[in-house]
């Protein structure tokens, strides 16, 4: 299939790219104006397009002969007026431009930052409740933006009769990218890891790809949503201690129980800080369950539809974030 991807030098999609090519689809990548593509060129993509999707007045171009769009595009920093026109503003006009042309499957990465943390028990699942109304707005500025991307995209889909294939990742790691929200406080040398056996949402950017490349051709995926974790997660006391020791971080870990550590922020956030949504994330409820908050989760759904297995152990993972590099080890 002829693929476009947006978003093809981030963290996510460096990896996306090549796991499509392994399947032997084509790949146009979007990329911004100034970025150095020197990375997807060495891949082996040739097709690249440079467009700003906030401003770029020609988009639909970048369709031509496209089956799918991958979209993966999305601002992770800067203020909360600059995320929302990166990654809604942007998704907007993206696919304003696609319903020009004769494309009409789209795949979004979407995020767990989706979920309304606060209303769900036991297991995070595809079925449990998404944020809405104004309780979205108590959520940081990457979940707000997140939440009407995945919105828009959908109206868009229902609008124009396409196939909308939605993968919401847990918190994405690998080299350079393990230092999780989820590990709690750092205090000088200590790391005060809070609810230290909750377990974490994970998937390794590697596995993580391995599912967007699989969806894209798959047609049993059209019109699912798919949570990606690679399993039940990690505990945050055990990833926490590998991270430190894989980068060389000199911390000692203090353990804190997550629910009367919950109690005392939400008490503090409403009375001593009077609901002040520009405190740190720590300090504020809704940002502090969606971190930490101990539930249970599952990619049974992928598992069981499309009889997806992440590809790569959980060691193995380790290994390749933390330690040499050795793409060639697979799990049996």
């Amino acid at each position: 299939m002829n693929v476009l991807v947006t978003g093809a030098n981030g963290f996510l999609g460096r990896h996306v790219v090549p796991a499509l090519l392994a399947r032997g689809h084509r790949v146009r990548a979007l990329v911004r104006p100034a970025a150095d593509v020197a990375a997807l060129v060495r891949l082996g993509v040739s097709d690249i397009v440079r467009a700003d999707l906030r401003t770029s007045r020609e988009l639909s171009s970048a369709f031509d002969d496209i089956d799918i769009l991958v979209h993966l595009a999305a601002a992770v920093s800067g203020g909360e007026d600059a995320q929302f026109a990166s990654t809604v503003v942007g998704t907007e006009r993206l696919l304003d431009a696609m319903s020009l042309t004769v494309c009409r499957r789209i795949l979004l990465a979407s995020s767990f930052s989706v979920y309304d943390w606060g209303a769900i028990s036991g297991t995070l699942d595809e079925h449990s409740p998404v944020t809405t109304g104004t309780a979205l707005y108590g959520r940081d500025k990457y979940a707000i933006a997140k939440t009407w991307q995945e919105r828009v995209t959908r109206r868009f889909a229902d609008r124009f009769g396409w196939d909308l294939i939605v993968l919401r990742p847990g918190f994405i790691w690998g080299r350079g990218h393990a230092d999780l929200a989820a590990f709690g406080q750092p205090l000088g040398p200590v790391q005060v890891v809070i609810g230290p056996f909750s377990r974490i949402p994970m998937t390794h950017v590697e596995n993580c790809a391995d599912l967007f490349a699989l969806v894209v051709s798959d047609q049993r995926a059209a019109g699912q949503t798919f949570n990606v974790v690679d399993d039940e997660g990690q505990t945050i006391w055990a990833f926490c201690g590998e991270y430190l020791k894989g980068e060389g971080v000199k911390r000692v870990r203090v353990p804190i129980p997550y629910w009367p550590t919950y109690g005392l922020v939400a008490l503090l956030f409403k009375s001593v800080f009077n609901r002040n949504l520009k405190l740190p994330g720590i300090l504020i409820p809704a940002h502090f369950e969606a971190r930490m908050k101990p539930l249970s989760f599952t990619n049974r759904k992928a598992t069981t539809l499309l009889g997806w297995r992440p590809p790569r152990s959980y060691a193995q993972c380790l290994a390749l974030t933390f330690g040499p590099i050795n793409p060639s080890a697979k799990t049996t």
